[in-house]
């Protein structure tokens, strides 16, 4: 299906060809067409940092920065999905084009920076999301014009608003898209 996809996917901008397959995915979880072309992998209980994943095979933050589309993504068979990073205030990211395809090397290059509707939508997608199978991993980050000597409150702020909803969290310091953001990790 991919190779009759991808003439249409890349001919829209990586950005929007990146919405568009959220949006196609969502569509066919609704629909229930999802499940004739794909196949939900045998269990292979795994069990680390006091959980136990359906599967030790995951998706990592960044793909599903809101909680948008949490049901049709843990319908793709994941073990986990971990949707952020999530800011405590809506913010744009860094300026566009920031996603950028590298067809010759089979890669993307991201320089989203944190774009995200803040962690209130993000609290109420979680909260609409049923979440049948799988785990779900929220990864919390700090508004861009937050000083470092301030990071603690928005990630605290975050935590209190999504510790209740998340079978763990993750805290995003490590991000090279956000000036400054690694300093956090020093003493």
């Amino acid at each position: 299906m991919y190779s009759l996809l991808r003439p249409v996917l890349f001919a829209l901008d990586a950005e929007k060809a990146h919405g568009a397959g959220l949006r196609a995915l969502d569509l066919a979880h609704r629909t229930g067409t999802l499940g004739l072309t794909t196949r939900i992998p045998v269990a292979l209980p795994t069990r680390a940092f006091g959980l136990e994943f359906p599967n030790p095979v995951g998706l990592a933050a960044g793909l599903d920065k809101n909680g948008e589309h949490i049901d049709a993504l843990l319908a793709l068979g994941f073990g986990y999905v971990e949707v952020g990073t999530v800011t405590p205030r809506p913010q744009a990211g860094n300026p566009t084009p920031r996603l950028f395809r590298m067809p010759a090397h089979g890669a993307i290059i991201n320089r989203m920076g944190f774009n995200n509707a803040g962690v209130d939508a993000l609290v109420a997608n979680v909260r609409r999301a049923k979440r049948a199978r799988g785990l779900l991993g929220i990864n919390i980050g700090k508004n861009k014009d937050t000083p470092n000597e301030q990071a603690f409150d928005d990630y605290q702020h975050c935590l209190q608003k999504v510790y209740p909803l998340a079978d763990y969290i993750t805290v995003n310091i490590s991000s090279p898209n956000t000036a400054g953001l690694r300093e956090l990790q020093e003493e």
